[in-house]
């Protein structure tokens, strides 16, 4: 990852680019629960405490569903829109980073503010996959895909980590 052309696009589009976090964010994979009761339950088990989370640090209660109607979170868009707002370059260019290997800004907020770790927010993003994989077996391009994201997820938050 070429992280200082990252850097200078972000800190040079910081509200273009959060703008399109905030539009990513109404589609954010942890606001589509499943409707397959053990899916749920997994990500009741590893999704709740991350919404728990960003509604207790950040005072974001996103509504979520289990169809496919875009719940409405307005409001917690127009907070999120703030947080985003308030990350340093490096931070926003992480979360950015981090949404775009995840499907999620809200993991990618969380793990750009070390409130979650790589392996956790690999964890949450691929729950389904990880879970669709004990039925019908592991596709090699996707497993190479899943490690790349996971060591994508690590390099980001080392990144971050750096002064």
């Amino acid at each position: 990852m070429d992280f200082v052309k990252s850097h200078e696009y972000i800190a040079n589009h910081r509200s273009e680019t959060i703008q399109n976090l905030c539009r990513f964010a109404l589609t954010d994979v942890l606001l589509f629960w499943s409707e397959t009761e053990d899916v749920w339950a997994m990500q009741k088990k590893c999704w709740q405490p991350v919404l728990n989370d960003l509604n207790n640090v950040f005072k974001l209660n996103f509504a979520t569903t289990a169809n496919f109607n875009v719940p409405q979170n307005e409001e917690p868009i127009c907070k999120l829109a703030d947080i985003l707002n308030s990350l340093s370059d490096k931070e926003l260019t992480g979360c950015f980073l981090a949404a775009s290997e995840t499907k999620s800004v809200l993991l990618g907020l969380m793990l750009a503010k070390q409130k979650i770790t790589p392996s956790e927010a690999f964890s949450a993003a691929f729950l389904e996959e990880l879970y669709q994989n004990k039925f019908w077996g592991k596709d090699p391009a996707a497993l190479n895909l899943q490690e790349k994201t996971k060591q994508h997820l690590y390099e980001i938050a080392e990144y971050i980590k750096t002064k």
